[in-house]
């Protein structure tokens, strides 16, 4: 079995790799292909593309993303040997440490790779729109004064150095500050819109304002506070599963500060 690098070329090919309930894959594959970070590859056999998957590089760790084989062609072991492939070459470009989100169906696979459960995040999701309530001033739109707080927050609680993921989406940042610091910060643009805060009450703040218009979220079950918060406005709980592994050296991430994750690929 041979594993390629993926092309734009190649996106149109993709389509029918689409699982059911995720967004749009040839979105998130083109963002592979067009990020310097990222390394996308398929598997082609005849003339089609029967799986994908992709590595994305933070200096010292990785992540990866967007496994996919088609479902006529599962439990031949390509889902395995594009796992090792990834790991192999994250580990090549420098990454001790390599994370995933898995659902039940990949986590199996995972685990026969060398990958351990780590942590795992609750999905909730409403039914009924909640009350208009104010929100505090120390939110605030970003600027270039607060982005090195910024970065230097995002790898406080992400234990990765993820700059070139999050520089781009610095410019439609909302903070939480107070006193010139910034205690909290949320990417609206990044994915399903990450909330990351080293105090509670910027957390909940930027959740409030979030989650004033948006009605399904995910985050870590270990941030309580903000699956209690959600609870009281109206969120039920859902039994999707979503599971953190690492392969490597662990990664020393706070997730009792994440108020809402980035997406399965990214954490």
């Amino acid at each position: 079995m041979d594993i390629h690098p993926l092309t734009l070329q190649d996106l149109p090919f993709t389509r029918h790799l689409q699982p059911e309930g995720w967004g749009d894959i040839t979105l998130s594959l083109m963002e592979y292909c067009l990020q310097p970070f990222c390394s996308p590859v398929k598997v082609v056999y005849g003339n089609n593309i029967v799986a994908v998957g992709a590595a994305i590089l933070h200096e010292n760790s990785a992540w990866l993303g967007h496994i996919i084989v088609d479902e006529t062609y599962r439990g031949q072991g390509i889902g395995f040997n594009i796992v090792k492939h990834l790991v192999n070459s994250a580990i090549e470009n420098g990454a001790s440490s390599i994370n995933l989100i898995a659902t039940d169906l990949g986590a199996p696979v995972y685990k026969k790779a060398g990958f351990r459960i780590v942590g795992s995040y609750q999905s909730l999701k409403r039914e009924r729109l909640w009350l208009q309530q104010s929100l505090p001033d120390q939110l605030q739109p970003s600027s270039p004064a607060f982005y090195e707080q910024i970065l230097k927050l995002d790898q406080e609680i992400s234990g990765e150095n993820r700059r070139e993921l999050i520089h781009s989406h610095l410019k439609q940042a909302v903070i939480f500050e107070h006193g010139g610091c910034v205690e909290g910060y949320y990417l609206p643009k990044l994915g399903q819109g990450p909330i990351y805060a080293v105090t509670e009450r910027a957390g909940l703040a930027l959740m409030e304002l979030k989650y004033s218009t948006i009605d399904t979220a995910i985050l870590p079950v270990d941030n309580a506070a903000g699956v209690q918060f959600l609870i009281k406005k109206g969120f039920e709980i859902q039994h999707t599963t979503a599971i953190r592994m690492t392969y490597g050296d662990d990664t020393q991430w706070h997730p009792d500060k994440i108020f809402s994750r980035i997406g399965g690929n990214y954490g």
